[in-house]
C-alpha cells in the first residue's frame, strides 16, 4: 500500500531527476523501497520528470513514487523542484540511471548526523570511477580546477550523489540552473560554516539508456560560471574549518 506522503511523517526524501529513464526507474525505485524497509525508515521517493516521453512519470507513479514536473530548465531546475517537494529532515539526491546504486544510500544514511552535506566521492581514498580514461582525466582536471580556484577542501565537487540536511537547504537562494548548481551549493554552504564530508564511493556507468549529462556540457557550465562562483566565495564570511576529514565509510 502506498504511503500518503502529505500526512505520513518521513525520515528521508530521495530526489531523483529523470528524463526518459522508465526502464532504469523500474529497477531503482523498488530497490530503494526494499532498502528503506530493511532500514526501518519511512522514505519519500521524489522523481522530478524532465518531461519524459517514454512513460517515466507513469511508471514512477505506479511504483509509488511522488512525481514532480520540472518547471525550470536544467539540472539545477530539477534539483530545486525536488527540494521543494521534499518533506523529510534529510534529503538524498541521486541519478536515475543506476550509476548511483541504491545500496549506497545506507552508507549515507549511517553518517547523516556527521555533516550538513555528505558527498559520495570518487576522488578520496577508497573511491573510484569505472569510466573511460579520457572522461576520467577530464573529470579530475575539472574538479581540481574548481577546488583550487574556489579554495574548497573538497575533492569531488561535481558528484550529485549527496545527502543534505533539509533545514540547511531551506536557507539557500540558488541562482544556478545547470550542473554548476552543485558547486554553488558547496560554496554557499561552506561560507555559512556547514560541515562537508566526503565518503568513498565507486561510480559505475549507467545501466541502460543514453546519458543526458555529457562531460562537455558539464565543463561548459562550470567554466562559464567559475568567475561568478569565485566572486561568491570571496564575498561571504569564510568557513571556520568545519569541513569533515576524508574518511572511509
Amino acid at each position: 500500500m502506498a504511503l500518503d506522503m502529505a500526512s505520513t511523517p518521513m525520515d528521508l526524501s530521495i530526489v531523483i531527476p529523470a528524463l526518459d529513464e522508465r526502464e532504469n526507474l523500474t529497477r531503482l525505485i523498488p530497490a530503494l523501497q526494499e532498502l528503506a524497509r530493511s532500514m526501518h525508515i519511512a522514505a519519500q521517493i521524489v522523481v522530478v520528470d524532465g518531461p519524459s516521453r517514454d512513460g517515466t512519470a507513469e511508471a514512477a507513479t505506479s511504483l509509488g513514487a511522488a512525481v514532480v514536473k520540472q518547471r525550470e530548465p536544467g539540472y539545477g531546475g530539477a534539483l530545486m523542484a525536488g527540494f521543494a517537494a521534499a518533506r523529510a529532515p534529510f534529503v538524498i539526491t541521486m541519478d536515475a540511471d543506476l550509476s548511483h546504486p541504491a545500496a549506497f544510500v545506507r552508507d549515507l544514511w549511517a553518517r547523516r548526523n556527521d555533516a550538513e552535506i555528505l558527498i559520495a566521492s570518487r576522488y578520496v581514498g577508497g573511491g573510484a570511477a569505472t569510466v573511460g580514461l579520457v572522461r576520467r582525466i577530464l573529470s579530475v582536471i575539472l574538479n581540481s580546477v574548481y577546488r583550487l580556484a574556489l579554495s574548497l577542501p573538497v575533492r569531488d565537487l561535481s558528484s550529485g550523489f549527496r545527502l543534505y540536511r533539509r533545514d540547511a537547504l531551506l536557507g539557500l537562494h540558488l541562482e544556478s540552473r545547470d550542473f554548476d548548481v552543485l558547486e554553488e551549493i558547496l560554496v554557499l554552504g561552506y561560507n555559512q560554516g556547514w560541515r562537508i564530508l566526503e565518503i568513498p564511493f565507486h561510480y559505475m556507468p549507467r545501466a541502460s539508456g543514453v546519458s543526458h549529462a555529457k562531460l562537455i556540457q558539464f565543463g561548459r557550465a562550470y567554466l562559464r560560471t567559475l568567475v561568478k562562483m569565485r566572486r561568491l566565495r570571496n564575498t561571504s564570511v569564510p568557513n571556520s574549518g568545519l569541513v569533515g576529514r576524508r574518511t572511509k565509510a
